[in-house]
């Protein structure tokens, strides 16, 4: 791990790392939650009616796209506001992995493995 000591982290860059993060938990979960719903469970809804079978399958991913658009405007401002204050107190380090350049990232998780 590498570390660097930054001032202020762009507005970008937080709703990227808040949007991917969100994407890659929020949506399998409501897919997730569709496909319990296809099964008869009362676990998606839309206006407050709740969704099953085949419908329920189908917009989970749709709902789970609105869901973390919204999050990610919410939470992402909050979070460049809240760094953005904390910028004032002075520079703060990052910890990161750098990327190995030329290797295929499903090449490189296969040698792992």
């Amino acid at each position: 791990m590498q570390e660097v000591l930054i001032r202020r982290i762009s507005v970008g860059t937080v709703f990227k790392l808040v949007g991917v993060g969100l994407l890659f938990s929020l949506l399998p979960f409501t897919i997730l939650m569709g496909c319990t719903a296809a099964l008869g469970l009362n676990t998606l809804s839309w206006n407050n009616e709740p969704l099953h079978g085949w419908v329920a399958l189908a917009a989970s991913p749709f709902i789970g796209v609105f869901f973390v658009a919204i999050f990610t405007m919410f939470i992402g401002t909050a979070a460049a506001f809240g760094l953005w204050v904390y910028s004032w107190l002075g520079p703060f380090g990052i910890s990161y992995k750098p990327a190995e350049q030329g290797i295929d990232p499903a090449a490189h998780s296969a040698d792992v493995a």
